[in-house]
């Protein structure tokens, strides 16, 4: 049995153990290589620092077939419903400034507010939609009124 590269490096052979009788073959580049690593590892300077880093959630879940192709349309879907609903908010918002009063712009920022509520509960976390902020918009329609 034989196992090694042919991509154009000379090869060596070497036995892996004297007990064996397989042969492996190593270039010269991974020999020499491998030979500066167990060197650098014996001196120390190979120090494998503790991992760090965030979590990958659900790493050890097992899943079911299809679970990614699933996850993947649930992803789609949610972003196809953000883009139709930032279009109907967009339409909405702009109905803001033609309020004829404070308490009907607060009843059509509340309209607003709601369907940005009911569009959240079909969205993935990462497409959620940011709610109107009432004091905000009355602020700015009370000065463009004055002006």
């Amino acid at each position: 049995h034989r196992a090694g590269r042919r991509d154009g490096c000379r090869m060596t052979t070497r036995p892996v153990a004297a007990s064996h009788r397989t042969v492996v073959r190593v270039s010269w580049i991974e020999r020499v290589v491998e030979e500066q690593l167990a060197k650098a590892a014996a001196d120390g300077e190979l120090v494998a620092e503790p991992l760090k880093g965030k979590p990958i959630p659900g790493i050890d879940d097992q899943r079911p077939d299809g679970w990614w192709a699933n996850s993947f349309v649930r992803r789609e879907r949610s972003h196809d419903r953000r883009i139709e609903a930032s279009e109907r908010l967009a339409a909405t918002r702009a109905t803001f400034w033609r309020a004829d009063s404070e308490r009907e712009l607060r009843a059509l920022v509340d309209a607003a507010n709601a369907d940005v509520d009911a569009t959240n509960v079909n969205l993935v976390a990462t497409d959620q939609l940011g709610r109107f902020d009432v004091d905000d918009i009355v602020d700015r329609w009370r000065r463009l009124r004055a002006t």
